[in-house]
């Protein structure tokens, strides 16, 4: 049974995968362009090579090195289809991924393996039309409620959200973790580069690469402690 699932997996669900992955990327890239466009060439607005030029380095500087960085960090929670969805989506960090490791840690799924990818698919998707659904009653009725609620709690939101995700996805770790001693090598590592006297685009990189590295490291540690 399980050579009949890994055949069946690696001959044809990554392939089919990978091209509706690319293929839907690539719809809705081109899709994102048809504004600009339309606005380029029919209006006359074209602005010049030499000002998107400049645009995009001044974007890239900022954020180009998480292109690199966040589809290499983000795969072995999400899939190969969990990549591709996610990436079209968008707000992995703080919708996709906690859907992803709330629906793996509750059916007890071991990262990297058939059922986590099969629990990644299926909470991103679910995530995604939740996702729809509020964004659209909030599009509709935001305002409003946003004006209903006391300022000190619409701060207090804006201030505490961020933390108080990262904080409940790492306890999820810690708590489903084989050893969660090893945690402490994530919160030296956190703390670390965020003190570091760098900037913020090199602390992404450094946060990254590190945590990869680590975790080949620790992976690896365990599997030879094992043997």
């Amino acid at each position: 049974m399980t050579d009949r699932i890994e055949s069946y997996y690696s001959s044809t669900y990554i392939p089919a995968a990978h091209r509706i992955g690319q293929a839907s990327l690539a719809l809705a890239l081109a899709m994102s362009l048809l504004v600009p466009l339309y606005l380029s060439f029919v209006l006359g607005g074209w602005p010049g090579i030499a000002v998107i030029w400049t645009a995009f380095l001044i974007v890239a500087s900022f954020v180009g090195v998480i292109w690199l960085v966040e589809p290499v960090a983000y795969f072995p929670m999400l899939g190969v289809a969990g990549n591709y969805m996610s990436f079209l989506s968008g707000n992995i960090g703080n919708m996709r991924l906690p859907v992803t490791i709330a629906c793996q840690s509750a059916i007890g799924a071991e990262p990297g393996s058939y059922r986590a990818e099969v629990a990644a698919i299926l909470g991103i998707g679910v995530s995604v039309v939740v996702n729809l659904v509020f964004v659209l009653a909030l599009v509709l009725a935001g305002q409003a409620i946003i004006a209903a609620i006391p300022a000190p709690l619409v701060g207090a939101l804006k201030l505490y959200t961020f933390p108080a995700l990262y904080a409940a996805v790492f306890m999820m770790f810690f708590f489903n973790a084989k050893r969660p001693a090893w945690a402490v090598i994530a919160v030296a590592l956190g703390t670390t580069v965020l003190v570091l006297p760098i900037s913020e685009v090199f602390n992404i990189v450094a946060a990254g690469f590190a945590g990869i590295i680590v975790s080949l490291v620790v992976t690896r540690f365990a599997k030879d402690d094992t043997a």
